[in-house]
């Protein structure tokens, strides 16, 4: 039985080693911005309204607390519309384009 000496499969990278998460984080954070832009543009048509209806969840207002030596305030607030999955799945489809 001849032994291959010194030979090594190469393999391909695989799809995810190519698409860091940071990448796909970044893709989505933009993709909700450019969402929240179409929510504001389409605002003032009626009959696309209803793309700019919002949900607002988080802290609102802020959470503060005071211990004399130190303050810090702690808040967040996710606002969501219909038109922020419509931004993401665009933004995703172009980095699909790109790639």
């Amino acid at each position: 039985m001849a032994r291959q000496e010194g030979r090594r499969s190469v393999r391909q990278p695989s799809r995810r080693a190519r698409n860091p998460w940071w990448l796909l984080f970044f893709v989505v954070l933009v993709g909700a911005l450019l969402g929240m832009v179409i929510a504001e543009a389409l605002a003032g048509y009626s009959a696309l309204s209803f793309l700019s209806r919002e949900l607002a969840v988080g802290l609102d207002p802020p959470l503060t607390v005071d211990l004399k030596v130190l303050r810090f305030t702690l808040g967040a607030v996710l606002r969501l519309n219909l038109a922020v999955p419509i931004g993401i799945i665009v933004a995703v489809w172009i980095l699909r384009l790109l790639q």
